[in-house]
């Protein structure tokens, strides 16, 4: 059942119920529309000792708060398709000849890992990067060696 139709019957039962209790009713078209004349129809019936307008005012303006929430999501979503609408899509990837080059974005490496190792000249070793050396364990070997 739509909230607008809840509204509507809510609205409904309250002119009836003021129309036998005070003997006169609401504008029902423009208590759907006015939210400022739905607060105040909503007030006279809590002005009432009649427990069930208490409650159809409640129910009425909680059906309005649902609706307004309702509304407010609808929007929202319109919005947000609007502007997934608006990013570009993702340009096609440029087709490579070789296997391990295909699918990237061209940032990525220029040639093979195996071929950059095979290229790449082994880094000499240095007794200053020796682990023994870290902590200063070989600097007193050297000390007692050195003249």
């Amino acid at each position: 059942m739509s909230t607008t139709f809840t509204r509507l019957q809510l609205a409904t039962r309250i002119h009836f119920t003021l129309l036998r209790t005070l003997g006169e009713g609401i504008d029902v078209a423009r208590m759907l529309r006015q939210r400022h004349y739905a607060e105040e129809v909503a007030s006279v019936c809590r002005s009432l000792s009649d427990y069930a307008l208490h409650e159809l005012a409640d129910r009425f303006e909680d059906a309005t708060a649902a609706e307004d929430i309702k509304i407010h999501m609808e929007v929202a979503a319109r919005e947000a398709r609007a502007a997934l609408a608006q990013i570009p899509r993702r340009a096609p990837v440029a087709q490579q000849e070789l296997a391990w080059s295909q699918d990237t974005s061209g940032f990525g490496l220029s040639r093979p890992l195996q071929a950059l190792d095979t290229a790449l000249p082994a880094p000499a070793r240095s007794s200053r990067f020796s682990p023994s050396n870290w902590l200063g364990i070989g600097r007193d070997r050297q000390d007692s060696a050195a003249p």
